[in-house]
């Protein structure tokens, strides 16, 4: 932002140069960038009078002019300006003048004619053609006729002081005007600060407008005054000099006044035609879908019912926080207008300048949010302005939506445990002036202090807000340089991430390979796995609709990696992943983050069984016992004949199987494809913390096997579970190495061949031991099952 150090010196006192204010504004925070020293290089120029013009007698494109610049004697000067005219009031660089750039002017001959000096426009100046008016441009810069002859120009057109540049950060709106970094330099220099009282007449007649707001969170305040008599003119010079400065574009008295005080005090404001409205009521609501409307700049823009507009209670009539529109815009017939100074959510407006693709001087500021209380500030200083310079009538009354009265800020802070992490040993007295300096309202008990936050300070909120306060006004080159004197202590990671580590080694020990994916989603990624959308996390400023929701399961992030690596021809694929899913619930106002493991495999000698043993070993490494499957066939995500629930003791944890043909059609895969859902939070819990071993027995193992016809529909657990529960406490291992269907068995029925290990702790058995056992286990089979022996 540019600030001209002319202004900041209406409101304190400044005793130092620029240069100098520039780097203690730095210390304390507002970052300086660049000065800019106005006519610094500009010498011998004064202010001169056109008393004649005679063409130039060589020359068809020169005239000889005769100027006044305040001397007994006029000056000849001879020029190949078109645009002047006897009377006019112009620059003259005499001899021996200097000009910006180094430009040194000396009198000498032009065709034979005596010239000394030369007429300037205002390019020669260092001033923008932009900034003149129609008559000045391309030419001499024609000056008010009101300006004294032969003053030097640096004074006539208050081309002296400095103008500062400062880089600004969004925490900070307040600065982002001319009193706001006037509120900075008073506390930075130790000066007192004299804002403007902004008293004006008002003439007594009925305000007879109307306002409301359809939705008071995206327009908290609106404010409204009207002025009757307007005449619409060229603003005072010094306030034209000033935008210009700021770069600001002078317009008319009406527009100007609206610009200066949007750079005096961060308010943006709008003027607005009254006889261009078609009602007497101000309506702020949103647009419609669709909704067409030109603004200022004559472009037409197509709305939606995101933006917050202006109305006239029929029409809109500007973008709110953005742009006016054409429709009611000042022009040189203007004769009533109604002056708007309102506070617009800034999120809102964001958003919509954004969509727009219209970022204004005035969106800027609303988007990084400005105080409730400096609309009336502003609204009463442009109607201060247009009751001293006779702009027009300011009718008394205003129009105000706030309905409850502003109050400040309260915060308490605790000042010992500032002065503790400041880490000087300053007064609590001297933490109280340095935030008086910064107008803070203090009051003191004991240590603790009770502040009341400036209006303006948007960004102060806590303790830790209050000592970046005191440290920059104190100074951050006056903190000593101490040692760091603390605790050492040693970081360690909690027992569920060593699980976690301990679970992922024993994955890819098994032939799994770990993945990584981004824990966004889209909502198709859940229809293409069938899973239910509630309690959705949905992110509100998403990149795009393929990240627009946090992850509800893994299970679509492992397909997408599936899906990857079968279309670039992997013949084989193994992975897993282990990561946060986000869920939210209706009773709560944090989502609940949860982790789950999620592994797929895929290849032409893959099966169900593969995926099994990897996972099974890994649960033996991980210590996961008492674990046992049963066939589940209500899973939508799995095969209705080819899924199986996990549990852990009597809990499920997950779910195994081959993934459903729909599904793999949804990715547009033809292998089939196994995959594994495991809460990961729920395996931690069942882990056991302690690894169980026993003594190998010494004596010796007798060997049975046992091969039985059985109904095809008995798992191998219950049968496994019916021998471990009649084994005698002899059973040391069963294995299954055989089983079959075909034309050997008949038809319903499989045949199963189980070797078991029988071994004695204490003792070597023998058959007369064993033999029972075996015969009981046969004989529960039958009973239980209905089976038989197969010879």
């Amino acid at each position: 932002m540019r600030v001209p150090v002319k202004w900041i010196r209406d409101y304190v006192d400044i005793d130092i140069s620029a240069k100098e204010l520039a780097d203690a504004l730095t210390m304390t925070g507002t970052k300086a960038e660049t000065i800019e020293y106005l006519g610094e290089e500009i010498s011998n120029v004064v202010v001169g009078k056109i008393m004649s013009i005679e063409k130039h007698p060589d020359a068809d494109k020169l005239q000889v002019t005769q100027i006044d610049v305040g001397k007994d004697e006029l000056v000849q000067i001879v020029t190949g300006a078109q645009n002047v005219s006897v009377g006019d009031v112009v620059p003259v660089a005499l001899h021996k003048s200097t000009l910006p750039g180094g430009i040194k002017i000396t009198k000498g001959k032009l065709r034979g004619v005596e010239s000394n000096g030369m007429l300037c426009s205002c390019k020669e100046l260092d001033v923008e053609e932009k900034y003149m008016d129609e008559k000045s441009k391309n030419g001499i810069w024609i000056l008010d006729s009101d300006l004294k002859i032969g003053q030097d120009i640096r004074d006539a057109l208050d081309l002296k002081d400095a103008i500062i540049e400062f880089e600004l950060t969004a925490n900070r709106p307040d600065c982002m005007s001319m009193i706001g970094i006037a509120l900075e330099t008073s506390s930075t220099i130790n000066k007192p600060i004299n804002l403007p009282e902004n008293k004006f007449n008002e003439i007594d007649e009925e305000f007879d407008f109307e306002v409301s707001c359809e939705d008071e969170t995206l327009c908290p305040r609106y404010m409204l005054r009207k002025i009757k008599d307007v005449k619409i003119e060229p603003s005072p010079y010094f306030m034209q000099r000033r935008l210009i400065e700021a770069g600001v574009r002078p317009i008319n008295n009406i527009v100007d006044i609206t610009n200066y005080v949007m750079l005096e005090y961060g308010q943006p404001m709008h003027a607005f035609d009254a006889k261009m409205l078609e009602t007497d009521r101000i309506v702020v609501k949103r647009a419609k879908d669709g909704e067409k409307f030109v603004t200022l700049d004559d472009v037409e823009r197509q709305l939606d019912s995101s933006m917050l507009m202006i109305t006239d209670g029929i029409k809109s009539i500007a973008i709110a926080g953005v742009m006016g529109g054409q429709n009611s815009e000042i022009t040189d017939n203007t004769t009533e207008v109604v002056f708007e100074s309102a506070n617009f959510e800034q999120d809102s407006v964001r958003l919509t300048s954004k969509k727009l693709g219209l970022r204004t001087d005035s969106s800027s500021r609303f988007e990084k949010g400005i105080d409730i209380q400096r609309p009336e500030l502003a609204i009463e200083r442009a109607c201060y302005f247009i009751d001293k310079y006779g702009w027009g009538k300011v009718v008394k009354g205003q129009k105000d939506t706030l309905k409850e009265k502003i109050e400040k800020r309260e915060i308490k802070v605790n000042a010992k445990k500032i002065i503790a992490k400041l880490g000087n040993d300053i007064e609590i007295e001297q933490v109280i002036k340095i935030l008086e300096k910064l107008f803070f309202e203090v009051s003191r008990n004991g240590d603790e202090l009770i502040l009341k936050v400036p209006f303006n300070r948007n960004d102060i909120y806590m303790s830790d807000d209050i000592l970046e306060e005191v440290a920059r006004i104190y100074g951050y080159n006056n903190i000593i340089s101490k040692n760091i004197t603390s605790t050492i202590t040693f970081g360690e990671k909690t027992p569920q991430k060593r699980f976690e580590d301990s679970a992922k080694t024993a994955l890819m020990s098994n032939g799994l390979t770990e993945v990584i994916t981004y824990s966004f989603i889209g909502e198709k990624d859940l229809d293409m796995i069938n899973f239910p959308k509630q309690n959705l996390l949905k992110i509100i400023n998403p990149l795009g609709e393929d990240t627009s929701i946090m992850r509800t399961t893994l299970v679509p992030s492992m397909m997408n990696v599936v899906k990857r690596n079968y279309s670039r021809k992997n013949e084989f694929f193994a992975g897993f992943e282990i990561g946060h899913i986000f869920i939210k619930e209706e009773d709560k106002i944090e989502p609940t983050q949860k982790k789950q493991l999620v592994g797929a495999v895929y290849g032409d000698k893959t099966d169900f069984f593969d995926l099994k043993s990897m996972l099974e070993g890994a649960f033996e490494n991980l210590g996961i016992f008492e674990r046992r499957y049963e066939i589940e066939n209500t899973n939508e995500l799995f095969h209705t004949q080819r899924c199986a629930k996990i549990f852990v003791k009597d809990n499920v944890i997950g779910y195994i199987g081959e993934l459903h043909p729909i599904i793999l059609d949804n990715y547009d895969i033809k292998k089939r494809v196994y995959m594994f859902v495991i809460d990961f939070d729920m395996l931690f819990e069942s882990k056991f913390d302690v690894k169980l071993a026993k003594n190998v027995s010494k004596f010796p193992a007798i060997k049975r096997d046992i091969a039985f016809v059985i109904d095809e529909k008995v798992l191998c657990n219950d049968i496994q579970d019916l021998i471990e529960q009649n084994s005698n406490d002899i059973v040391e291992s069963i294995e299954l190495f055989d089983i079959y269907s075909g034309s050997q068995v008949e038809k319903g029925k499989k045949s199963m061949a189980y070797s078991i290990i029988y071994r004695g702790k204490d003792r070597t058995l023998t058959d007369e031991e064993v033999n029972p056992v075996q015969e009981n286990i046969i004989n529960k089979l039958k009973e239980k099952f209905d089976a038989y022996l197969r010879m």
